[in-house]
């Protein structure tokens, strides 16, 4: 069950980051903002799991609450790391645009 949740949280900040760079570069800058949305979304629905799987499936024991505690704060960093580095990409591939396309060659 553990795995399932640390995979959830790879597949949603991999979700978040892709969704909101193809969103900024089809659109433009300000619809990054549409990665929030995506973003509030994740950390609620993690948020959400977080309380159902303490109350549900993990025992009594405090090292496996404190553990099972950690890997659900972790999947909330992951995805917000997912949507600084989706920001931080755009901004790579808008100096690449930038230098290699706007830039005259010679």
């Amino acid at each position: 069950m553990i795995e399932f949740v640390i995979l959830l949280g790879v597949i949603g900040g991999w979700f978040i980051a892709a969704t909101t760079l193809i969103v900024m570069l089809v659109f433009g800058k300000i619809w990054g903002l549409s990665g929030v949305l995506l973003l509030v979304l994740g950390v609620e629905l993690n948020k959400f799991l977080k309380r159902r799987y303490m109350d549900v499936v993990v025992s009594n024991s405090p090292r496996a609450k404190e553990v099972a505690k950690h890997i659900f704060e972790m999947n909330e960093l992951i995805i917000l790391s997912s949507y600084a580095a989706s920001l931080f990409l755009y901004a790579v591939i808008q100096k690449y645009i930038q230098v290699v396309i706007k830039t005259p060659v010679g």
